[in-house]
């Protein structure tokens, strides 16, 4: 366990693509022709993603232990795979073209709304919970209106995922793992910066943590 966070990165990267891939090109090509180009589509966007958000994961790897972080980067790293594999591994609900197209535009929206929120954090984004250093503290850009729209953009992407690969045990598996892993390293992040930053709890109270308006 003591090494846990150096070599899972690594392991659910590669058994979550060579699991992804296969059963992916498997679940296009039974879906019905005119949503096929979607569907192929959104597989390809989503092995690049998860490519591209690996150098991030990889630059937390020779950093030291996280011990703020509760092992919930692991939670939510196998929520996430376990989600996007069980979509693609059993039949797809039935869904017209436009809903499938719809779920792609979705998926392009959240992923877009996160790396914007990453690249908005800079040096102060991390995929695991650590104590940060109280100049990095950003309230500007779209953390003017959501504490956390990185997080706000995974969950759209995996809806929108989920809308093209509406298989029910990822659906299940969404709403049961990813969604709960995400709300409780919310629960961890909020815990650290209300002790951390005095200005938080003032930044907090004007803004909602996911949803505009709603929470």
């Amino acid at each position: 366990m003591k090494h846990l966070h150096r070599w899972l990165p690594t392991l659910l990267l590669v058994s979550g693509l060579l699991m992804l891939v296969p059963l992916g090109i498997r679940q296009v090509q039974s879906t019905p022709e005119e949503s096929r180009a979607v569907a192929a589509l959104l597989l390809v966007a989503y092995v690049l993603w998860a490519l591209l958000e690996s150098r991030v994961t990889y630059r937390e790897v020779g950093k030291p232990v996280a011990e703020r972080d509760g092992a919930t980067l692991e939670f939510y790293g196998v929520a996430r795979v376990i989600t996007a594999v069980l979509a693609v591994a059993f039949p797809a609900l039935a869904a017209p073209p436009e809903v499938r197209i719809g779920g792609l535009l979705c998926f392009v929206g959240g992923v877009t709304l996160r790396l914007i929120a990453i690249r908005t954090l800079g040096r102060a984004y991390s995929h695991r919970v650590r104590l940060p250093d109280a100049s990095l503290l950003v309230t500007d850009g779209v953390y003017r209106l959501l504490r956390h729209p990185a997080y706000t953009g995974m969950l759209l992407a995996h809806a929108g995922y989920l809308t093209v690969f509406s298989s029910v045990p990822g659906i299940a598996a969404f709403v049961l793992l990813l969604v709960p892993s995400v709300l409780l390293r919310i629960r961890h992040e909020e815990r650290l910066l209300l002790g951390s930053f005095p200005g938080y709890s003032a930044y907090a109270a004007s803004r909602k943590r996911l949803i505009p308006w709603v929470w």
